[in-house]
């Protein structure tokens, strides 16, 4: 064999076994389980925590009450190093791989006082977190898991992954706790309910509220609308407390509040002897429920969250047949009407020098303005979205692509950011633009354009609407996404 052949084949053959052990897949990073077991005592009086590490142990533990060290009935021991205690924050960088260790919290500030006609005394409340200490982040080869040694009737809630259906066994989101969650703890009635539209409720009703049956089935069917809207749920899962209201208000839901704390979580305060037809009418769960489709933002850019809850509110409703298409342009123009009246109480300011000074205690005008001016951002930016496109681009699309890469985003993002990846999603300027227009006015913005090119007028404070005007791009935002797909079918089907 000649010299020169015999080398190509050696260096062809080295080539190819380079080849191979290169193009082996690297193998993924397994995962770490930091694991807590939780033992609390059936007067819900104090809890005795072991925490265990798996491997490297977090440079952090934290709580967010910065007072929380006081609640300690047993300081931290561990036999793997020390810990410094700096306010909130135990220093656990120094322990050994492996470490474990336990800790005993007084919990009793939590605890609900009886109250006549209450049937459960074992229940504790934390708005807060003043007792667990967790890892300030939890990385992504990392993974917390608890499991809560109660009474078997005891349940709990917590915004974390749910891995049984008695609320005992979680994994802890990686959301920054510090954004505040909620947990309870005690005998109440808990419920995972799975949607169609993929993802999971995981309910927890208290003991006094009334028609739970109903009721849960009323939060069910706002989560269907919700992921209907988005072509799927935007989460894996969702907790979901229902509180019984203390007073008699105008609104079967007087109160909602959505936290991101380790994961995302839903706070209802229902007038829960109301007919059930009344809540299916009110606007608070799905105003609440539209805030799971942006990630969370800087206070001073609120307007764009509480503007697309707004938004979305009126929207979700008409698509589920709870509100006509007139009574939802009806409410809307409403809604705008406030916060064009809120900015004329407060002309001297843009809209973000109205958020920072509502923080420091402004009246309602202030508030409308916040909450209107971003639905009118919302509303254009649809309108807009849907007519460069001929419709190929909507808002629901859009949001649908945001939730992809975004919600779960660990970071607070500012409106100029958020507008630019809005920007990016949709191969647009819209949203950069309505910012720039909207945030640094002084002026309530313009709807009553959009609201003649949909053929929408109005006199004496109601709206009225011309059938031929518009009617295409005015049905398509109220239109149930059910309906749409069924039309494009048919359309199909004759072709």
């Amino acid at each position: 064999m000649p010299y020169h052949s015999t080398i190509s084949k050696l260096i062809l053959a080295l080539l190819a076994s380079f080849v191979v052990i290169y193009s082996v897949p690297a193998e993924s990073k397994a995962v770490r389980t930091h694991t807590y077991q939780i033992k609390i005592n059936p007067e819900l009086t104090y809890a005795a925590v072991n925490i265990c590490f798996d491997g490297k142990v977090p440079e952090y533990l934290i709580v967010d009450y910065r007072k929380a060290t006081k609640n300690l009935i047993q300081i931290p021991e561990t036999k793997d190093g020390y810990i410094e205690f700096e306010g909130r924050y135990w220093k656990t960088k120094s322990l050994a791989d492996n470490a474990c260790i336990d800790y005993k919290v007084n919990i009793s500030d939590h605890k609900r006082k009886r109250r006549a006609n209450v049937k459960n005394e074992a229940l504790s409340y934390f708005s807060e977190n003043t007792w667990l200490w967790l890892p300030e982040k939890i990385k992504s080869d990392e993974e917390v898991e608890i499991k809560f040694d109660l009474p078997e009737s005891y349940r709990v809630s917590a915004p974390w992954k749910m891995m049984d259906t008695k609320g005992k066994h979680f994994v802890v989101g990686k959301l920054p706790q510090d954004w505040g969650f909620t947990v309870v703890i005690g005998e109440f009635d808990l419920r995972q309910v799975s949607l169609q539209s993929g993802g999971k409720l995981n309910i927890a009703i208290m003991d006094n509220v009334k028609q739970k049956d109903n009721l849960v089935q009323w939060v069910k069917d706002t989560g269907e609308s919700l992921g209907r809207y988005l072509g799927k749920f935007p989460l894996d899962q969702l907790q979901v407390v229902m509180l019984q209201s203390r007073k008699s208000y105008r609104s079967p839901v007087p109160w909602g509040e959505v936290k991101r704390g380790s994961g995302f979580g839903i706070i209802l305060v229902v007038a829960s002897e109301r007919k059930i037809e009344d809540f299916y009418r009110d606007w608070t769960v799905t105003h609440e429920f539209g805030h799971l489709l942006i990630p969370n933002v800087k206070y001073r850019d609120i307007w764009l969250s509480e503007g697309l809850a707004s938004y979305l509110q009126y929207v979700l409703m008409a698509q589920d047949n709870h509100l006509t298409h007139k009574q939802t342009w009806q409410r809307l123009y409403e809604g705008f009407e406030r916060g064009l009246r809120g900015t004329v109480s407060t002309s001297k300011e843009q809209l973000v020098d109205t958020v920072k000074n509502r923080r420091r205690g402004g009246g309602s005008g202030r508030t409308k303005r916040i909450y209107w001016s971003g639905a009118v951002y919302f509303f254009l930016a649809d309108i807009q979205l849907r007519e460069k496109t001929n419709g190929e681009m909507d808002l629901p699309k859009l949001l649908a692509k945001l939730n992809q890469c975004c919600i779960q985003s660990t970071q607070e993002w500012t409106g100029v950011q958020l507008s630019k990846k809005l920007d990016e999603l949709s191969d647009s300027q819209i949203f950069s633009q309505l910012y720039s227009q909207i945030a640094y006015s002084y002026e309530f913005p313009d709807f009553e354009s959009a609201y003649a090119k949909l053929g929408i007028t109005a006199k004496e404070g109601q709206v009225k609407i011309e059938t031929q005007t518009g009617q295409a791009l005015r049905e398509s935002i109220l239109l149930n996404p059910k309906m749409v797909d069924s039309t494009r079918q048919e359309q199909v089907g004759e072709r």
